[in-house]
């Protein structure tokens, strides 16, 4: 996962699902199959590093009143030297969310948390995939200054676009499942939103 995933409160499912298990192994034969480029000799090592990232990354849960940000793991992960294993504990805050991702946990962590190095890549791609069956997201560029943290940063649309926009997409196009085009949205001169368009590969 990638990575930390943007949830809205609607998606939330039910905390209470048995199927649902905190502990959570992922084995260097699994990040193989899934990076079979890497070889099995340095398959261990990026194993961890993966976890290592999934560790400082957040995920950003969004209603009408309020947002807040949840970490993946509860305190730490354990490595399994010589096993080619890791034990990750979910956190407590995020358990109610993860009835949507069952079945699912090798493939979203070590894709999208292993392939893309920028965090703004990273919220893009939530964002996007929380509309991949319509293939079409508009967001203002208000909101989606305040979803990426930089209301404060990259003033004009130009700098904005420049150095956080385009490498992201850049990015994307280039290390995930995701083909984007962006069209700008204007009022009289000034970009107001943004509609991605985007394709699973």
């Amino acid at each position: 996962m990638t990575a930390p995933f943007n949830i809205c409160d609607k998606t939330k499912l039910n905390p209470k699902d048995a199927n649902i298990n905190k502990t959570f192994q992922i084995t260097s034969q699994e990040f193989l199959n899934a990076f079979p480029n890497i070889g099995k000799k340095h398959a261990e090592e990026r194993l961890q590093e993966a976890v290592d990232k999934l560790a400082e990354r957040w995920i950003h849960v969004y209603s009408d009143d309020e947002k807040r940000r949840i970490r993946w793991i509860q305190e730490e992960a354990k490595y399994f030297n010589g096993e080619g294993k890791v034990e990750i504990v979910f956190s407590d805050s995020i358990m109610p969310y993860l009835t949507q991702l069952k079945g699912q946990f090798t493939s979203i962590i070590l894709k999208n948390i292993s392939s893309l190095k920028s965090n703004y890549s990273i919220r893009i791609y939530e964002l996007l995939m929380q509309f991949k069956i319509i293939g079409s997201r508009t967001i203002t560029v208000t909101k989606l200054r305040s979803i990426l943290e930089v209301e404060d940063k990259y003033k004009t649309f130009k700098s904005f676009n420049q150095w956080v926009i385009q490498p992201s997409i850049k990015e994307l196009n280039e290390k995930s499942n995701l083909t984007i085009t962006i069209q700008t949205i204007k009022i009289g001169r000034n970009v107001k939103s943004l509609q991605f368009n985007f394709k699973e590969n």
